[in-house]
């Protein structure tokens, strides 16, 4: 069959990944994978898989597979992945539950809670690297093409950083990979639009997977309590008014639902964007720069509420998305109001997440510009000639 990578092919290639992780790397030679074997021909450099002819190899699918979950960014979405198709040492004739137990491991979280949600996005980010492998590999005539990868290594995460901003010196994490996915740190934020609506579960960003991480859902997956939108709208009642927007920056604080068990405590919901009617989004880095103000008074607030005091939080690349900021201009923005955050509440330990490796690398570039060195030598530059100067969006001025 002929294959054509576009997200239309994308519930085809999870549902025939789902038949790969119960099945287990032994059973390629008998699942129908029509999808699958096309994708791998044409990674490959092949016409189609199966089709004119040409013999179905289960091999092909196995290296498209392993190329595939390589792309994940390293960190524990990458592992997790490796472990549910059984593409680790040792693991490949392990059986369907043992291979899910190691995975939920990764997580540290119980195989139930990583059946209902992580092994889901597991299956939804193979599925899209597996889409994006194709269309690397494609050429405008349709022959095949050396694979091109971004310049380096995609970042390794959790991936500690010393940074100094503004004279503080400080430690940024760096998680490549969803969010919700992130263990261990008490506070997670979450975009939102100024009418505090969260996006819903299925769309592929951070608030509605967060929304969806966070629920509580039945033994068929069904939502039963929709936590954060709930509670969300429990404040706006008592705060402000259902379906009136609230200012850009503001920050409303939740519980974390079902999440409470990968050790988060709250999520925190900026609202950095404004809809248009068009159906986009707008917002500046001045938001950006205040909600992530807010979030860290927010915080402060709420430490001492809890045993033991909240001390960590975890942000996205905030209005980078369908916001419209360039990642690099809307991190800028965030480390204008981290900077005096830590200088005057040093225990903060500061954490981003961002799913793509490529994002993650912007993210690198930036941060490289803070390190210890590279801001000694700025401090040590000829007055009346900053160094990194920059435009609005980013980009070095001339």
């Amino acid at each position: 069959m002929e294959f054509s990578p576009t997200a239309a092919t994308l519930p085809g290639i999870v549902a025939e990944l789902g038949l790969v992780r119960a099945h287990g790397l032994l059973g390629l030679r008998s699942l129908e994978l029509p999808l699958l074997h096309a994708a791998s021909a044409a990674h490959g450099g092949g016409a189609g898989g199966g089709g004119g002819g040409q013999e179905i190899r289960p091999g092909a699918v196995e290296t498209l597979l392993r190329d595939a979950v390589e792309t994940l960014g390293g960190g524990d979405l990458q592992t997790a992945a490796a472990y549910t198709f059984g593409l680790t040492q040792g693991a490949r004739e392990w059986a369907a539950q043992d291979r899910r137990r190691r995975a939920a491991g990764v997580f540290r979280v119980s195989t139930d809670r990583f059946r209902k949600h992580h092994e889901k996005l597991v299956l939804a980010e193979t599925a899209e690297a597996v889409l994006s492998l194709c269309a690397a590999h494609g050429t405008a005539d349709g022959s095949a093409a050396p694979l091109t990868r971004a310049a380096g290594p995609a970042p390794l995460g959790p991936l500690p950083l010393d940074v100094v901003l503004g004279g503080t010196k400080a430690r940024i994490t760096l998680h490549t990979g969803p969010i919700e996915f992130v263990t261990g740190v008490d506070v997670l934020v979450s975009s939102e639009n100024t009418y505090l609506e969260m996006s819903r579960t299925f769309r592929p960003t951070t608030s509605g997977a967060l929304r969806r991480a966070a629920a509580r859902q039945n033994a068929a997956g069904g939502i039963v309590d929709d936590v954060l939108v709930r509670e969300l709208h429990d404040w706006l009642v008592r705060f402000a008014a259902p379906g009136l927007p609230v200012a850009p920056g503001t920050v409303v604080a939740t519980s974390a639902g079902e999440l409470a068990s990968q050790g988060v405590r709250r999520i925190y919901h900026a609202a950095t964007v404004v809809p248009r009617s068009d159906g986009g989004y707008d917002t500046t880095p001045a938001v950006v720069t205040k909600a992530v103000r807010q979030v860290f008074e927010e915080a402060a607030a709420e430490r001492d509420g809890f045993a033991p005091p909240l001390t960590s939080l975890c942000l996205p690349v905030l209005g980078a998305g369908r916001g419209g900021l360039a990642p690099a201009a809307s991190l800028r923005a965030m480390l204008a109001a981290i900077g005096p955050a830590l200088a005057e509440r040093p225990y903060w330990q500061v954490h981003l997440a961002v799913r793509r490796p490529e994002v993650a690398r912007v993210v690198l570039d930036v941060l490289a510009e803070y390190r210890p060195t590279a801001a000694a030598h700025a401090q040590d530059a000829p007055a009346g000639r900053p160094e990194h100067a920059r435009t609005a969006d980013g980009r070095p001025q001339d």
